[in-house]
């Protein structure tokens, strides 16, 4: 019979430790705008950059649609109407370049609520530090992302039954993260001397969360194990057997 090769086996045993411990991130809130002639409002002043919600319908809030809440996926007769309210959110450094890639860091709060201004029930309050405005310069579309970790801090607090269960699920430790898109970017994402220059545009975005310091199943490990000693196994045999000839 045809021997398996130890680097097979090995392979084998690294994929089913990744399959013990591997785990997926689970998406906490998303949406995206109700009235497309809604905006956000980049100004720059000086060497910084605000970003600020505003709508026809209220101003500092932007109507919003929330498409799924808690990991749980909305259809279009249940999906939620709330507001989306920005405050704080400000660049805290200048801008750089790479490529043709601008880059700028930003802290801030954003708010999804029943009610404008950030009342009513609280969908979902993401307070972050460390998070980066990227785009192409000269570009309509850009991103607002931030995770934690390594070196940004985003947290998540609801007053919403969904979220709280599936925040709880990930445990105290979780890693929350955001990315926001921005679309139609008018007059251009593009620079204006170390900040990023004002502009209006649409958005959409998604939250999500992902476990920290996943502990694998009992049968993962076991089925790793089983892997490895095979492995180990088969090199033990290996060796015996050029020492022999």
């Amino acid at each position: 019979m045809k021997l398996v090769s130890f680097r097979t086996l090995a392979l084998a045993s690294l994929a089913s430790l990744a399959m013990a411990t591997s785990s997926s991130a689970v998406t906490i809130l998303q949406y995206g705008q109700t009235n497309p002639a809604d905006f956000k409002t980049a100004t720059a002043t000086g060497s910084a950059t605000t970003i600020t919600t505003n709508s026809l319908l209220a101003a500092g809030s932007i109507p919003v649609t929330i498409t799924n809440i808690g990991g749980i996926v909305l259809p279009p007769a249940a999906a939620i109407a709330a507001f989306e309210t920005w405050t704080g959110v400000t660049s805290t450094g200048p801008a750089t370049m790479s490529g043709n890639t601008i880059l700028q860091p930003f802290t801030g709060t954003l708010v999804y609520s029943s009610l404008a201004g950030g009342a009513g029930t609280n969908y979902l309050t993401a307070v972050f530090t460390g998070g980066v405005l990227s785009g192409q310069t000269g570009g309509s579309s850009a991103s607002l992302n931030a995770t934690d970790p390594p070196s940004t801090n985003v947290v998540f607090t609801s007053s919403d039954s969904r979220v709280n269960a599936a925040l709880n699920a990930l445990g105290a430790n979780r890693d929350d993260a955001f990315s926001i898109s921005f679309s139609g970017i008018t007059p251009g994402f593009v620079l204006n001397g170390s900040t990023v220059a004002s502009f209006t545009g649409q958005n959409s975005g998604t939250f999500s969360s992902n476990p920290a310091n996943v502990v694998p199943e009992p049968s993962g490990l076991a089925m790793a194990g089983m892997a490895m000693l095979a492995s180990l196994s088969c090199l033990g045999w290996r060796r015996r057997q050029s020492s022999r000839a």
